[in-house]
């Protein structure tokens, strides 16, 4: 009797061990591309937005940066010459001292001799390290040279500027302005009543909001005020302007202006400060844009904090002087950049009108980062922002360091 034969069913240990092996190279295959295609995309949207936030941080500092010195058909260079100042602003107590400005809060915004000034960050000159801690830290005022001033000293619930970052202050009148039909002093009262043409007034407005801050100027002088009244009708915005609110002083003899010239234009006086700051709540780094602005008639200043664009977290700044910065305060502008100084090496001083009066360019470097993650690794370089070496949290975030010069082009010679 032969012994029967049974087929095979089944899979054997080997083929089975075989076929598990193959499937955990083919599992580990697939987990590589879709890492590899994540990655690949997590660095795309990263760049993407750094690129966009960059760009667009960028072209809102420019705009502001390209109108320092505008006070009129002059600018402010010559307007303020030390011989004879053709600048009046009502909100001095006394006329002839810049200094005297209302003593309220962030009255010093209304230090319109400083068409520009900067507030340099300790410890990051060309040529230095900078740490930056993680998160990144909140500076106090006397991290900054000059120390920083109560209008800049961020309050409960707005952002606070980044220890490390440099801080930039302009002023200067808008580029929109309104012809001016009549200009009519009251000698009684030392005000004066102004009529603005209605159609080119509302280009004055910032949201729906009639400015309170603003100046009548032509191509021999400039009057800064706050308007105590404003009325706006079809025929004109009629504004009045009287010894009240932030204005200390009244109009003078020569505080005279000839609207039936057809050269006297009304202008908004605008303030604006750029500083890298941390949301309150989420404690994250932006761009932010301070302005200050007041209602008619009234005493006090208000202060508005706008973010600007985010996953900034550093600004450093280089200003461009005269070569006639130093000299004599009676010397005039040349129109010849020859140096390049933070804003706590500006000739004479970095507190002096005279030196910041010579400054013609302004050098801007930002460090941008992205949202989240999106790179695998740390660069080995540290990114450099204006000379200044960064070093960056290891947070596995893509940076791009973005540079700039700006040209102030009401300071270019010849204006």
């Amino acid at each position: 009797m032969s012994a029967s034969r049974r087929g095979q069913r089944g899979l054997s240990l080997i083929e089975l061990m075989v076929a598990v092996a193959l499937s955990i190279l083919l599992v580990l295959g697939l987990v590589q591309v879709f890492a590899a295609s994540r990655a690949s995309y997590q660095m795309a949207q990263g760049m993407a937005r750094t690129q966009e936030n960059g760009r667009f941080a960028m072209e809102y500092l420019q705009r502001d940066a390209r109108m320092v010195g505008h006070l009129g058909c002059v600018n402010d260079q010559s307007r303020f010459l030390p011989s004879l100042p053709l600048v009046g602003e009502l909100f001095l107590k006394d006329r002839k001292d810049f200094s005297t400005v209302p003593t309220v809060a962030h009255g010093q915004a209304l230090r319109f001799d400083y068409a520009v000034q900067g507030y340099d960050a300790n410890g990051t000159a060309p040529g230095s390290t900078l740490t930056l801690a993680a998160p990144l830290a909140a500076g106090a005022a006397g991290d900054w040279s000059p120390q920083l001033p109560p209008m800049l000293q961020a309050a409960s619930g707005e952002p606070i500027p980044v220890k490390g970052s440099d801080i930039l202050v302009m002023r200067m009148l808008s580029p929109e302005s309104a012809a001016i039909a009549s200009f009519a002093p009251d000698t009684a009262t030392l005000g004066v009543n102004i009529s603005a043409d209605a159609a080119q007034w509302k280009a004055l407005k910032r949201n729906g909001e009639a400015p309170a801050l603003l100046a009548a100027a032509d191509c021999r002088m400039a009057l800064l005020f706050q308007a105590s009244t404003i009325a706006e009708n079809a025929a004109g915005t009629s504004i009045g302007v009287t010894v009240s609110g932030l204005n200390q002083s009244g109009l003078n003899a020569r505080d005279q202006f000839d609207a039936s010239l057809g050269q006297v234009r009304l202008y908004r006086a605008d303030i604006a400060a750029y500083y890298v700051g941390l949301d309150p709540t989420s404690r994250l780094p932006s761009l932010y844009r301070m302005s200050f602005s007041s209602v008619p008639g009234s005493g006090a200043l208000t202060r508005r904090v706008e973010e600007i664009a985010p996953g900034v977290e550093n600004l450093q700044l280089l200003y461009g002087q005269d070569s006639s910065a130093g000299a004599a305060a009676t010397s005039l502008p040349t129109g010849y950049i020859n140096s390049q100084v933070t804003a706590a090496n500006i000739k004479p001083s970095s507190s002096d009108r005279a030196g910041w009066q010579r400054v013609g360019t302004i050098k801007a470097g930002l460090l941008v980062r992205s949202p989240e993650p999106a790179v695998s690794a740390v660069p080995q370089n540290a990114p450099t922002v204006l000379g200044t070496t960064i070093v960056a949290a290891d947070d596995q975030r893509y940076r791009a360091v973005y540079e700039t010069s700006i040209a102030l082009r009401n300071r270019l010679f010849g204006n």
